[in-house]
């Protein structure tokens, strides 16, 4: 057989099976789906995974948030997102956006490129980490419950500008249980649903606006030798 191939995922198919994991652990707990998102008890007691906060080797560069190693199952967190709930758990999110999305075909080419890693430039995202960002929103941010949260939120107006939009999101995760999401992630949520028109421009936290957001994705660079994803 011919070795698997990451083939690129519409933000549907991300969008579904972000939905479909949230089903299945609250199917297995027989908990009602609730905010927030439990990512932890997603990432370690349905998934198996550990996670590591580390400042060590690659991680002292506090730009490199986060990585996966898929064979021992740990996800690694730089410790200078510890204390940063959003970053953290999107950051955890994403990791286990590849967990879902890309274990397979990574683990069936992993004899041929044993040695190799996925790396990413922050001008330059490749597809699986774009598509990684996408499943962690829509994990953390499941769309039923934020265009109910929407609804609910009677100051909500026709947003036009990016304080507009920063300020629906805030309210969004103050009064409505988006507590462990940023409010970057949030305004990029809601101008993927729609919600907030797509010409303001994704966020990423530091600029105003962004064609891509990074969010808390992971940052690989340099990564030989370290872990394989």
């Amino acid at each position: 057989m011919g070795k698997s191939r990451f083939l690129a995922l519409t933000p549907t198919e991300v969008e579904e099976a972000a939905n479909g994991l949230n089903r299945d652990y609250h199917s297995a707990t027989a908990e009602p789906l609730t905010l927030p998102i439990p990512i932890e008890a997603i990432a370690e007691q349905y998934l198996g995974y550990a996670i590591e906060f580390t400042d060590r080797g690659i991680f002292e560069d506090p730009r490199l948030l986060g990585g996966i190693d898929l064979n021992s199952k740990i996800i690694f967190v730089n410790a200078s997102v510890e204390d940063h709930d959003g970053r953290y758990s999107f950051t955890v999110a994403h990791e286990v956006g590849h967990h879902v999305l890309h274990r397979e075909a990574h683990l069936d080419n992993e004899s041929e490129n044993r040695k190799s890693i996925l790396c990413r430039e922050v001008a330059n995202k490749p597809q699986i980490e774009i598509e990684a960002d996408r499943f962690a929103a829509a994990l953390l941010m499941p769309s039923t419950l934020v265009l109910a949260a929407v609804k609910r939120q009677r100051t909500y107006r026709r947003i036009r500008s990016i304080g507009q939009a920063r300020g629906l999101a805030s309210a969004l995760i103050s009064r409505e249980g988006f507590e462990n999401v940023s409010n970057t992630a949030m305004v990029n949520r809601l101008i993927d649903l729609g919600i907030v028109p797509s010409s303001l421009g994704y966020q990423d936290g530091v600029t105003k606006a962004r064609r891509r957001y990074r969010s808390a994705s992971i940052r690989f660079s340099k990564l030989r030798s370290v872990f394989r994803i």
